[in-house]
C-alpha cells in the first residue's frame, strides 16, 4: 500500500474534504490523526479509518488555539512515534462583508477566517516540522481554493473576504516553507481545486457540487506519489469550478507521476 507505515495528521478531519484524507490515506495503510472541534463527528471519521484496518486518534483541538495545537502534536507522537504527513485542511466560510451585520459580528468573522486558515496552518506545521526532521523527511499539504489562480479570482464577493483572504496567506506559506523545508527533504504543496461537495459548500449553495471528497483526496494521493524527490512549492489547479466531472477526474489523474 502506498502509504504503509507512515503517519497522517489531518485538521479539520470530521467530516467533508477532510474525512474524505483521513479514509483514503487510511486505505492505503496510513495511521491518521484527525484533528477538529466536532468531537462526535471526529469519532466517526476515525471508526472509518479503523474500518480500513490502520489506527487512528481523534483529538479534540481548535487549530486557532497554539497550546491545543502543541498539545494535539505532542499526543500524536506520542501514539505514533513519527508524523510523515500534514494535511492543512481546517478552515471556515463566514460572512465578512464591511456592509453586513454589526462591527463585532464582522470584526470576529474576519479573525475566525484567519485563525483557522492561516494562524492554524502555521501553527500546525511548527508543530510538525521538528518530527520530520527527526526521521529525515515528510510532506506538508495546504488545502487552499481555485480563488488563488489568475481568472478564478471572486473579487466582488464581499462575504468571501476572510477566507480568500486567509487562503492568499496559506499560498504565500506555500511557498515560503517549501524554499526553507526542501533542505531538511520536507515537500510542501497545495491543493488548488474549485467547488467540492462537503457540508461547509452545502451551507452556502442551493445545489451540490459535481466534485466529491473521495476526489480530492485522491489528487492528494497522486502528488504525495511523486515521494521525497518530488515537486515542491507548487500550488495545482485541478477540478476548477464549472469543469465537467470527467474533466475534473482527468485533471487529478495527471498530478499522479508520469500522469
Amino acid at each position: 500500500m502506498q502509504l504503509e507505515g507512515q503517519v497522517a495528521v489531518i485538521t479539520g478531519g470530521a467530516e467533508g474534504i477532510g474525512r474524505g484524507f483521513a479514509v483514503a490515506f487510511a486505505e492505503q495503510g496510513a495511521n491518521v490523526a484527525s484533528l477538529d472541534i466536532d468531537a462526535i463527528s471526529n469519532q466517526e471519521t476515525i471508526r472509518q479509518v479503523r474500518e480500513k484496518g490502520s489506527d487512528g486518534l481523534a483529538i479534540d483541538c481548535d487549530v486557532a488555539d497554539k497550546n491545543q495545537v502543541r498539545r494535539a502534536f505532542n499526543s500524536v507522537v506520542q501514539r505514533f512515534g513519527r508524523i510523515d504527513i500534514l494535511v492543512n485542511n481546517a478552515a471556515v466560510w463566514v460572512d465578512t462583508a464591511l456592509t453586513s451585520g454589526t462591527y463585532d459580528t464582522q470584526a470576529v468573522a474576519f479573525e475566525d477566517s484567519m485563525d483557522i486558515c492561516t494562524l492554524g496552518s502555521f501553527y500546525c506545521a511548527l508543530a510538525a516540522v521538528p518530527a520530520m526532521q527527526s526521521q529525515g523527511g515528510g510532506t506538508i499539504l495546504n488545502v487552499i481554493t481555485e480563488h488563488i489562480h489568475e481568472g478564478h479570482l471572486i473579487t466582488g464577493m464581499a462575504p468571501a473576504t476572510g477566507y480568500d483572504c486567509a487562503k492568499w496567506a496559506q499560498w504565500r506559506l506555500t511557498e515560503t516553507w517549501a524554499a526553507e523545508l526542501k533542505p531538511h527533504n520536507i515537500r510542501v504543496n497545495a491543493l488548488c481545486m474549485g467547488a467540492t461537495d462537503s457540508p461547509m459548500f452545502r451551507a452556502t449553495h442551493d445545489s451540490p457540487a459535481e466534485v466529491m471528497p473521495t476526489d480530492i483526496a485522491q489528487a492528494a494521493l497522486n502528488i504525495l506519489a511523486h515521494g521525497q524527490d518530488g515537486p515542491t512549492g507548487e500550488s495545482y489547479l485541478f477540478a476548477a469550478s464549472g469543469t465537467s466531472r470527467e474533466q475534473s477526474l482527468r485533471e487529478i489523474a495527471a498530478l499522479a507521476p508520469g500522469g
